[in-house]
């Protein structure tokens, strides 16, 4: 009984690695069920195709129905890209002298052809977006004529053409090269690609439009690292062609940040498109939000839960088969949350656009603030989600990093924790408190946001040298793994740092980006939308990060400048930034007078002036920042000298004064010859 069983149970416990065309099929019932989530759900929240009344534009059924479904076919592939992304650059095993494996160039080749197929569907779609738009046939929205017209002007045609653009980038680089760091940057182009659809998205015309984009695109970034790793380790274990065990562990960790973060951004999606709780219950808009919120708890329980023993498992007998059986029902149950997520955002909302008393009111999303005050503009509040985020995550990264090195006896100076806060603060201010409002509709006020963000807070948060911090902190992974600190140390030492702190670069990119933003109408684009804003101020903030990193950083980098050099950088910086003011305060019209002219409030009742105000703002806030950096550099070079002269007596000291000694005798020589001749 025993002897015939044994192997009946092995058989039982242990599946044989799946061929192509078994996994082929699995895939394609994959998608079966996210479509026909996709139909059900459309149909509940009021996304199907209804005829329009007669005379009005009618794109069809085919569109109608089409947008949505390639939307999803378009999701899925962009899921499978980045999932074979993620493993060749992380999840796998890694070769020697940062190669990728040779399981890690499967994996590469696979999103090269992924991308392909991404690149092709965004193209799709983006014709019958065009179509659904315009309110016209499929036949005559590939009309090139009607393309050529059109398809620029319309955000969400543009950010699919932009979308299918990178997805064909990916697909070539990802085929091309071999090294983590490559596959890395590819996963980074891929990552941007999927969530410009977003931003063209309902998200968009939202009163709280800054909420509705940023939560929008935290959760599309959450659900494909999510889904698509474990895609990857699904496949992976079905063909038992790599470390599962190992890969398993890497990805718990990104998968409990994933998970978390598309829960919280769920609930800030639900917030800006619900106007009340209810419209969970009587909408259908809301029904599919609560079955995706539900679905998204049980997958969340499932990982809680089983992660643990999986990972524990994995190494034994038939665990691979176990976790390869959890993956896929796991995969079924989110490709019905996939084809959810796809209805609801092309769906509409039950929450419609606020309405305001003024035109330029709608553009900002909110009503004109009252004329500003210290109070109104030092205090005021309004959130702005990412920014926020990122300062909070960043000031607690910091103090895990010190008190994890005060814990094992080493010492960290409380002056660069005290100015990483201090730098986070500034941010943090310059983009949730009053002045962030203010700065929307004032040109004077935009230009005291713009240096302190600039000038300011980088010198801060340069000084609280964070890289340093970090590679201290962070413990040196084993054998040719990289680990964060590998990455880190990989970063400092590459190209792309080379590149980032050439004095050439730093200083084209910090003052003489003045001129290209302001002084063309680039700055008025940016100011219409919030991801220009956004973009903007991230320029900023990282510009001057760039530029101070080269004068007063801390952190290492890899050709650091002599101290003259960098007393010669930042005049030359002060001087161009007091051309540009004078240019400012010369200038006969307003400046970006098609966003302040439009968004322009009853106290500002010449904008000229406003502009002179913003002129003599950037001529004079910029002197304190160059002063706190004047004292630092001769702080840093006077140590310097400190440091090069005790060196000096210390090798005096090894070799007796060797140096001085040889010295002298070279004098005495040539007083000898003196004295013959």
């Amino acid at each position: 009984m025993s002897r015939t069983g044994a192997p009946t149970a092995q058989r039982r416990t242990t599946l044989q690695p799946l061929g192509y065309g078994a996994i082929a099929l699995l895939t394609v019932a994959l998608v079966a069920l996210a479509v026909s989530a996709l139909g059900v759900s459309l149909v509940v929240a009021g996304g199907s195709y209804d005829p329009p009344a007669a005379g009005l534009p009618d794109p069809g059924a085919l569109v109608v129905w089409g947008v949505p479904a390639l939307r999803l076919l378009t999701e899925i592939a962009a899921l499978a890209t980045i999932g074979w992304l993620l493993a060749a650059c992380i999840l796998d095993p890694a070769g020697k002298d940062g190669v990728i494996s040779q399981v890690g160039r499967v994996d590469a080749i696979r999103a090269s052809i992924a991308a392909l197929i991404w690149s092709v569907l965004a193209l799709m779609q983006m014709f019958f977006v065009l179509a659904n738009v315009l309110g016209i046939t499929l036949s005559q929205a590939v009309n090139p004529a009607v393309f050529a017209t059109y398809a620029s002007d319309i955000p969400a045609t543009r950010a699919l053409m932009v979308t299918a653009l990178l997805a064909f980038v990916v697909a070539f680089g990802a085929f091309i090269t071999s090294t983590i760091g490559a596959q890395a940057g590819w996963l980074l182009v891929a990552l941007v690609a999927v969530a410009l659809p977003v931003l063209g998205g309902h998200g968009a015309g939202l009163g709280d439009h800054a909420l509705a984009i940023t939560s929008g695109v935290a959760h599309i970034l959450a659900a494909v690292v999510w889904i698509g790793g474990l895609m990857a380790l699904a496949l992976h274990a079905m063909r038992r062609d790599g470390s599962v065990q190992r890969s398993l562990q890497r990805f718990s960790a990104i998968a409990i940040v994933a998970v978390t973060l598309l829960a919280v951004s769920g609930v800030a999606n639900a917030y800006t498109r619900l106007d009340t709780i209810t419209e969970l219950i009587t909408t259908g808009y809301g029904q599919v939000v609560l079955a995706k919120a539900l679905i998204i708890i049980c997958l969340g329980a499932i990982g809680w839960v089983m992660r643990d023993r999986l990972v524990a498992k994995v190494g034994k007998s038939g665990g691979v088969s176990l976790f390869a059986r959890m993956a896929g029902l796991e995969l079924a149950i989110m490709a019905v949350a996939v084809g959810l997520g796809v209805t609801l955002a092309s769906s509409a909302p039950p929450r419609l656009q606020t309405a305001f008393n003024s035109f330029g009111e709608t553009l900002l999303g909110f009503a004109y603030p009252p004329p500003p005050t210290v109070l109104t503009v030092g205090l005021g509040f309004r959130l702005e989600p990412l920014f926020l985020t990122l300062g909070l995550v960043g000031a607690a990264l910091y103090c895990i990093g010190v008190a994890r090195l005060r814990a094992r006896g080493d010492k960290w100076p409380w002056g660069r924790l005290i100015a990483w806060l201090l730098g986070i603060g500034i941010m943090v201010w310059c983009t949730n408190a009053g002045i962030a409002t203010y700065s929307q509709v004032s040109v004077g006020l935009h230009m005291f946001q713009h240096m302190t963000m600039t000038m300011l807070a980088p010198i801060m948060l340069v000084l609280g040298a964070p890289a340093t911090l970090a590679l201290r902190a962070l413990k040196p992974s084993h054998g040719t793994e990289r680990g964060p600190r590998e990455w880190l140390m990989w970063f400092l030492h590459s190209w792309i740092t080379r590149v980032l702190t050439n004095p050439f670069y730093v200083f084209f990119i910090y003052v003489l980006g003045l001129y290209g933003l302001y002084m063309t109408p680039l700055f008025g684009w940016l100011m219409g939308s919030h991801a220009g804003h956004v973009f903007m101020q991230f320029h900023f903030l990282a510009a001057g990060y760039l530029f101070y990193w080269v004068l007063i950083g801390i952190d290492p980098r890899p050709k650091p400048l002599p101290y003259w050099g960098r007393l010669l950088m930042l005049m030359l910086a002060l001087s161009v930034h007091g051309f540009f003011a004078v240019a400012m305060m010369m200038a006969s019209t307003p400046l970006a007078s098609e966003w302040y002219g439009v968004v322009q409030p009853e106290w500002i009742v010449d904008p000229l002036r406003d502009t002179l105000i913003g002129a003599q703002v950037a001529w004079g806030l910029s002197e304190i920042p160059t002063v706190i950096v004047l004292i630092v550099i001769a702080v840093q070079w006077s140590r310097s000298d400190e440091r090069e002269a005790k060196r000096f007596d210390r090798q005096a000291d090894r070799d007796n004064d060797s140096e001085l000694t040889e010295y002298n005798a070279r004098f005495a020589l040539l007083a000898d010859r003196d004295k013959q001749d």
